[in-house]
């Protein structure tokens, strides 16, 4: 089955002449490189495609180069014949490879700008160091805090009094979930308890 098969196609590749055989190789090469060169020129997507595949055609039709001339030449001439429509073809691979090097030159170009740009570290977090601050003494502080500012919210209050309580209220109620005080939230604790006792003797709690 097989034999025939290539016999099939052995008698009908011999019942052509030498020059239309090689007029059917190389002008259906001819043909795939004007369609793939204004492909890539046309189509981005085939201009940034990889020419690779063409390469490979190259290869392949020297090789037809080749057993088309062995049926009529010599081996010499064979050969002289595949090397020259090689280098050739290699040539046209070349010029659809020039069709994306701005392309590529463009990536790399974008990529080295990116790679000299300075690196800046992110900062590093310091340890936050708590000072022992006596728990007990300051949890009693803020419970009378927030006794007194209960107090004086009942208390018939000016405007901006009541406002400035309300957030000593709420600033006491955010250090009294914290539990132990760092040394800057004890400085806020004793800035809050100092305008608290001025509110103190100001409506006399």
């Amino acid at each position: 089955m097989f034999s025939e098969f290539i016999n099939n196609v052995y008698s009908k590749v011999a019942s052509l002449s030498f020059d239309t055989l090689l007029w059917i190789i190389w002008g259906s090469f001819a043909g795939i490189f004007i369609a793939t060169l204004l492909l890539s020129l046309c189509l981005p997507r085939i201009k940034t495609a990889s020419k690779t595949p063409f390469f490979n055609l190259v290869n392949a039709y020297a090789a037809l180069t080749f057993g088309a001339f062995i049926t009529e030449e010599g081996l010499p001439q064979s050969v002289l014949a595949a090397v020259i429509f090689w280098c050739v073809g290699y040539l046209l691979y070349g010029l659809l490879c020039l069709t994306t090097k701005r392309k590529k030159q463009a990536a790399i170009q974008s990529q080295v700008a990116i790679s000299s740009l300075p690196v800046t570290n992110p900062p590093v977090k310091q340890p936050v160091i708590r000072a022992e601050v006596p728990t007990a003494k300051s949890t009693v502080r803020l419970e009378h805090a927030i006794s007194v500012t209960d107090r004086l919210l009942q208390k018939n209050l000016g405007k901006g009094d009541r406002q400035e309580l309300e957030k000593l209220k709420n600033t006491l109620a955010v250090l009294q979930m914290k539990g132990a005080l760092t040394p800057s939230e004890s400085d806020i604790l004793n800035e809050n308890f100092n305008a608290l006792l001025k509110l103190m003797a100001k409506y006399n709690v």
